[in-house]
């Protein structure tokens, strides 16, 4: 609005270079959360059950079925890359793959919060779209969130396949998915880079096998 004054915020107050501490703190711990997740990433257990749950993936692709992806927020975007990455190429040239975020629609996402309560809103998603053969990736940090745990038992119904992508604490789900992968760590950030890790792996083999001679 013409006038209007900019609402106020401890950031406009920041000096010229003021903001260098907080970002080098930041850039620095990441990186230090990095060197050690590679090894924790690299764990023989872990690694094999990402390598399965990519295998789900392609037989998916492979049987004509198509891959579901969900998530809240960041979770939400990463499961929208995802999803262009199949639909489009990650690092190859190859025809179209079937991928659908399910929060990818701000009409549904809304309508079906609006009507049915925001924990249906992937639910509603996994049956209206998924069948059996297909495989579901659902992402939350936290292993918690109400919609994903609950989209993911409506999957296991349909005879979907179902990958949980999650951190340090989603190990309860466990006996509720077909393959549970769990990133070894409690921040948010370093666990949504290891699930884009992870699925990038899965689309750029994906790409590698769709090509003549693979």
């Amino acid at each position: 609005m013409e006038g209007a004054e900019l609402m106020e915020h401890p950031i406009h107050t920041l000096a010229d270079g003021a903001a260098s501490p907080a970002l080098t703190s930041r850039l620095d711990g990441g990186i230090a959360a990095w060197a050690q997740l590679v090894d924790a990433v690299r764990e023989a257990a872990l690694h094999a059950q990402v390598v399965a749950a990519g295998e789900a993936v392609t037989n998916a692709l492979t049987g004509g079925h198509k891959i579901l992806v969900a998530g809240n927020g960041g979770s939400a975007a990463i499961a929208s890359h995802v999803a262009a990455e199949f639909l489009g190429k990650c690092v190859h040239d190859r025809a179209p793959l079937p991928a659908i975020n399910l929060a990818e629609s701000l009409s549904s996402v809304t309508a079906i919060g609006n009507d049915y309560g925001y924990g249906q809103v992937f639910v509603r998603g996994v049956r209206g779209l998924g069948r059996a053969g297909d495989v579901y990736v659902a992402m939350s940090t936290s292993g918690r969130s109400p919609n994903i745990v609950a989209s993911l038992a409506a999957a296991r119904e349909l005879g979907i396949t179902t990958i949980a992508m999650t951190g340090a604490g989603g190990e309860h789900l466990r006996d509720d998915v077909d393959h549970l992968l769990v990133v070894p760590s409690h921040e948010t950030p370093r666990i949504q880079e290891v699930h884009m890790l992870w699925a990038h792996a899965w689309c750029e083999a994906v790409d590698d096998l769709s090509q003549p001679g693979a």
